[in-house]
């Protein structure tokens, strides 16, 4: 029982189990020279005066590859100051197998075989993955071990402390305890929003609210479900709560296009055209997303008894192949 606790919060808190290898930091790392999956030997010795970062991962587990995948986006952001990765895997592992990992996330650094497992009893590697960060001195900087649910921001973070691009109050602010909890709560924000959006596709308006409340309710600073939920208020005839969180909505941005041309229909829905017209308009100063937008200053106008006008901004709608929709073109990607 024990052993499962220590294990789970490995996994959620990468401050809990302090260092993921065997030798401290500050120390030299070891040098080791293997062979790379194509047959040529490279040697840790060679990356001497660049930051390098290693990572000690298994093929056959999904944490391992989901490290790979975060470690290959972040060190797209470095390249050219100095960082280089390599990764290291135990042996047992086809060729064809790794070849198909590396193509399918394609990853384009070297990946290292540690047959005799000469990498992972000298380090003292205690878990899967491991990533080390050695400084250009050949020293020992950090580590990180398994793969937290903030694996990619303590991963950036790192990085930009060791090349003076934040002092240690911002990475100590990057990788706390605080910081991953908040992530936490987005990523299950971005999951009910998501639930909602498949939902809404799928003409489920009932379940669609439920699991946009949720996503609210996860993270009341997410936007994205605000604006969805006021849009399947106003396909349920319901201004006022539509009104309500459109105006949620434009206190967490206030430039938002989706969220000004929501209120614009809830303003229309619920029989102030004057209103619905000025926010409309305000909506497409600088809308990637123009169409619903045009659209609905068409109805505005039409409603009012301008003809003309609305004929007009029908005409910009059709224009933008607009496809009407409960959510707001810049969720749908209409283009």
């Amino acid at each position: 029982m024990i052993a499962i606790f220590l294990l789970v919060l490995l996994l959620i808190n990468p401050l809990a189990y302090a260092d993921a290898i065997g030798i401290a930091k500050g120390e030299a790392a070891p040098d080791f020279k293997l062979k790379s999956i194509d047959g040529k030997p490279v040697s840790l010795s060679e990356y001497k005066g660049k930051i390098t970062v290693i990572i000690y991962w298994r093929p056959d587990q999904s944490r391992s590859i989901e490290a790979l995948k975060d470690s290959r986006d972040v060190l797209k952001r470095f390249k050219g100051k100095g960082v280089e990765v390599i990764s290291l895997i135990p042996d047992g592992e086809t060729v064809e197998g790794i070849l198909k990992i590396i193509k399918d996330n394609e990853v384009d650094f070297p990946i290292l075989i540690d047959a005799a497992k000469e990498v992972f009893g000298g380090y003292g590697i205690r878990v899967y993955p491991t990533t080390v960060i050695i400084a250009r001195d050949g020293k020992i900087a950090h580590d990180i071990p398994g793969h937290p649910l903030t694996y990619r921001l303590i991963l950036e973070g790192y990085l930009m402390y060791m090349l003076g691009e934040i002092d240690e109050a911002k990475l100590k602010a990057m990788i706390s305890p605080q910081k991953e909890q908040e992530d936490k709560a987005m990523l299950e924000a971005e999951r009910r929003y998501n639930l909602a959006l498949k939902f809404t596709e799928g003409g489920q308006l009932a379940q669609a609210t439920e699991a946009a409340k949720k996503s609210i309710d996860a993270k009341l600073s997410f936007i994205k479900p605000h604006i969805l939920l006021g849009f399947l208020f106003i396909e349920a005839k319901d201004s006022d709560n539509a009104i309500e969180e459109f105006n949620k909505a434009l206190k967490i941005d206030p430039n938002s296009h989706d969220a000004k041309t929501g209120l614009g229909s809830a303003l229309i829905l619920k029989g102030d055209l004057a209103k619905a017209i000025e926010v409309l308009t305000s909506a497409q100063a600088a809308n990637p997303y123009p169409q619903r937008g045009y659209y609905e200053l068409g109805r505005a106008y039409e409603i009012k008894g301008d003809k003309d006008k609305a004929v007009e901004m029908y005409k910009k709608a059709i224009e933008k192949i607009i496809r009407k929709r409960i959510i707001p073109s810049g969720i749908s990607l209409c283009q």
